[in-house]
């Protein structure tokens, strides 16, 4: 399991001036009475818009809110890129679409800079946003800093479900073919790929760019975790030795992709897909609904969601692959910049989404249109699930709502159970969610100016050092026997002083 933390840091942009270009322009060149919004351009909208205000939902947001927009989006992969360089400039638009947690020193540093203001001092001209915290704590406090501030108008998952959206996917076809069980336990696990390698002819049964997903069966984890309210690295767990030793042996039994640390999504989708593997990682849409989508008419290929390895069979997994209800993606967070000349009408078009009415929008679209309420439950239409113009699901949504990414709303889980449109999605929607992963997962940690910077320089090399020594001890390019001068290293490294800071993050999060 990765866990995102708040703290994640990177080169400071260079004093250059930022200069316009692809959809982007000078905001000297704007009118004041349009709202501008910075927002990166997800591949779900590009596939058939240039710019988001093309979108029937965003012609509608403007419409019912009252106010013109003008989205500003980045050159498609270089939005990080763009926005160092848009905040050195302080040119800066009304909004900024951004994972502010991102911020080299935290969203409170951007706050503290300059760059963007600190909402909950205007939540009185926000009552949507307003109403929504105070009635649900917990994301209240996920969404503010330590001292009480509100960088952004969050993206907000609804239902717990909803954090669970991908896992180990499996051949079903497959299994049933060879009379096997799904798997639970490594040993299970074993098992199923030795078949599909000698029974199948699978030359790469388990294709990924990650294992890590197994550590699980030994109950542990990659990254930090939290238990009975301490802050844990999983590498330190005596048992990540026990899955490191599996992982090594069944790399040299040609069990997983000998090329897993340098795969990418689509090849081990091909692989999937043409039989030279049997099982791999994904989600439910791009995972799951995308392969199946791919594979030619009257294939018998079925893919199921496989459950979170565990230790014993009849075990509850500890951990899995979970999102916290306050998400930490890339383009999740909606933030006012100090240079907004008109701070209600960037709160008018942003408290919006925290609305009865915007909450429809965002998740459902248009009615009518995009969906029909049908015995009370907004049902969409064949214009999203079955498009005339051969858009995949995910894209018909994208021009009606937010619902398949982020934004400044509240997602509904009804969304998600139309989306998951094929029983083998259905199910592992529910396979993936039979977790206590949400128990043992840290909410958003925010570190004290004094401990950014050492916190930044310590977890930047732990985390360099530890992805390059899982690889080494995978491949055997490290033996096993130096496993505990890995161990010594992390803590002449520093682990532990990480730990604490961690730690008394925590605590100040409880204490919010």
């Amino acid at each position: 399991m990765k866990l995102k933390l708040v703290i994640c840091y990177a080169a400071v942009a260079s004093l250059m001036l930022f200069c316009g270009c692809g959809g982007e322009q000078k905001q000297t060149d704007r009118q004041k009475d349009v709202l501008t919004v910075w927002m990166p351009l997800v591949d779900h909208v590009s596939a058939t818009v240039s710019n988001f205000g093309e979108t029937e939902l965003a012609k509608a947001l403007q419409e019912r809110i009252g106010v013109d927009i003008e989205f500003i989006h980045p050159p498609s992969g270089r939005d990080y890129e763009k926005f160092n360089l848009m905040v050195a400039s302080a040119d800066l638009p009304d909004v900024i679409e951004y994972n502010w947690l991102n911020y080299p020193g935290g969203p409170a540093k951007a706050i503290k800079e300059g760059v963007i203001i600190d909402i909950s001092r205007h939540l009185d001209k926000a009552p949507n946003l307003a109403s929504y915290l105070e009635q649900n704590k917990e994301i209240k406090k996920l969404a503010t800093t330590d001292s009480g501030e509100l960088f952004s108008f969050p993206f907000v998952r609804s239902d717990i479900s909803l954090g669970f959206s991908s896992g180990i996917i499996i051949r079903g076809d497959w299994l049933e073919s060879l009379g096997l069980d799904m798997p639970y336990t490594i040993d299970d696990w074993e098992t199923v790929l030795t078949a599909f390698r000698d029974k199948k002819g699978a030359k790469t049964p388990y294709s990924n760019s990650s294992v890590n997903h197994f550590a699980s069966a030994f109950n542990t984890t990659v990254g930090y975790y939290l238990e009975n309210g301490r802050v844990r690295y999983g590498l330190l767990d005596e048992s990540f030795r026990d899955y490191l030793v599996t992982m090594n042996r069944w790399y040299n039994e040609g069990l997983i992709d000998p090329n897993f640390a340098t795969l990418d999504g689509k090849t081990y989708s091909a692989n999937n897909i043409n039989g030279r593997s049997g099982a791999t990682f994904g989600a439910i849409g791009s995972g799951i609904g995308q392969m199946m989508a791919n594979v030619p008419e009257g294939s018998d290929f079925s893919l199921e969601g496989a459950p979170v390895p565990v230790p014993e069979k009849g075990m509850r997994a500890k951990f899995g692959m979970y999102q916290l209800p306050v998400t930490s993606s890339a383009t999740a967070f909606d933030a006012i910049s100090t240079s907004c000349n008109d701070i209600d009408m960037a709160i008018k078009y942003l408290d919006y989404g925290y609305s009865e009415e915007g909450y429809m929008l965002y998740n459902f679209g248009i009615e009518g249109e995009s969906y029909n309420m049908i015995d009370g439950y907004p049902t969409y239409t064949k214009l999203i699930t079955d498009n005339p113009d051969g858009y995949s699901m995910s894209v018909a949504l994208a021009r009606y709502t937010r619902s398949c990414y982020t934004g400044p709303f509240v997602q509904d889980k009804r969304y998600m159970e139309q989306y998951a449109a094929l029983p083998q999605q259905k199910r592992a929607w529910k396979t993936w969610s039979d977790t206590d992963v949400a128990a043992y997962t840290l909410p958003h940690l925010y570190m004290k100016d004094d401990e950014l910077t050492e916190y930044a320089h310590l977890n930047n090399d732990i985390n360099t050092y530890t992805n390059e020594m899982i690889v080494k001890f995978i491949i055997g390019a490290e033996p096993m026997e130096n496993y505990d001068q890995m161990i010594d290293e992390l803590h002449r490294k520093g682990i532990d002083r990480i730990i604490g800071l961690m730690q008394s993050a925590y605590e100040r999060y409880l204490a919010k």
